[in-house]
């Protein structure tokens, strides 16, 4: 059984979008697309992780990667938030879509 990474333990929800194949590059790099809600001390957030390769031509052109801030949720809007996450994660059916939709939203959304 795996354990938990203390980061990790809060999470509601958690969607991994996209990543890269470990059976093409074992030693290579990760790469990854996640968007994922999560209990913070006041209330709830809903974030955008995108980290893809620099040379990665996915998504919106002056979109960096790092950590997005979507949405924040009071501590009684503990559905809405999840609801939020996934419906942000869902939003297409391919990963490229949705990197698409995701840079969209982020480019309203706060960078941490």
């Amino acid at each position: 059984m795996h354990s938990i990474s203390e980061s990790k333990k809060n999470h509601l929800w958690r969607k991994v979008v996209w990543h890269t194949d470990p059976e093409d590059a074992p030693l290579g790099p990760y790469h990854s697309v996640e968007v994922y809600c999560c209990e913070e001390s006041n209330g709830y957030a809903v974030w955008y992780v995108r980290r893809l390769a620099m040379d990665d031509k996915r998504g919106a052109e002056h979109v960096e990667n790092g950590d997005y801030l979507l949405n924040y949720y009071s501590k009684h809007d503990r559905d809405a938030a999840i609801e939020r996450a996934v419906l942000a994660a869902n939003s297409d059916t391919s990963a490229e879509g949705l990197i698409i939709a995701l840079d969209k939203l982020a480019a309203a959304a706060q960078k941490v």
